[in-house]
């Protein structure tokens, strides 16, 4: 009995019999195209690639959900602007992404970006808490559409001018993938 005692207080010293341990997973989309709008420019093309860091889902449990994105501009849309003597921007995104065996049944991703010139950004979201639903697993998926409050730079009067750009996924055949790879397993 002393041994039994002994291990027992051993992973009771070493933390091994304190409970689980939460595990986090991510999850993410394929490149996506939207057309947003710009100044002076009909829509131009522009991707995004949304990741979602997921803590371990349980039936009926709270876990939380933090999204991020990379966003990039493509050449096309720096020369039309740089065309148009803008040289930087900066602003803040926001979409949403939907959730399905958990509520609630959506999420948002949005941030805000520091000036660059006209490339790409990346933004970190809030995170947030849903509720598993019941054994299976939990699945997210990209919204369609994209607001964007960007302030341009001119170059020559180095003044900022505000322009709020909406976005749509882009149309194609076959349907691009707005899914999250891969699902989450709900233990």
């Amino acid at each position: 009995m002393r041994i039994g005692t002994a291990i027992a207080a051993a992973l009771l010293v070493t933390g091994l019999a304190t409970g689980t341990a939460s595990a986090t997973f991510t999850t993410t989309t394929g490149m996506l195209t939207y057309g947003c709008t710009f100044p002076g420019v009909t829509p131009q093309a522009m991707t995004l690639v949304a990741r979602l860091d997921v803590t371990d889902p349980h039936p009926g449990q709270a876990f939380t959900v933090t999204p991020h994105a990379t966003v990039t501009y493509t050449a096309a849309v720096k020369s039309l602007l740089n065309a148009l003597g803008y040289d930087q921007m900066q602003g803040s995104l926001s979409t949403t992404f939907s959730v399905a065996n958990a509520t609630p049944t959506s999420g948002v991703l949005a941030g805000s970006f520091p000036a660059n010139p006209i490339t790409s950004f990346w933004i970190d979201g809030t995170p947030q808490v849903f509720t598993a639903g019941g054994a299976g697993s939990v699945s997210f998926a990209m919204g369609t559409a994209i607001s964007q409050s960007l302030e341009l730079h001119k170059k020559s009067t180095g003044t900022w001018t505000a322009w709020a750009s909406s976005c749509t996924l882009k149309v194609t055949s076959p349907p691009q993938n707005t899914a999250f790879t891969p699902s989450i397993t709900i233990t």
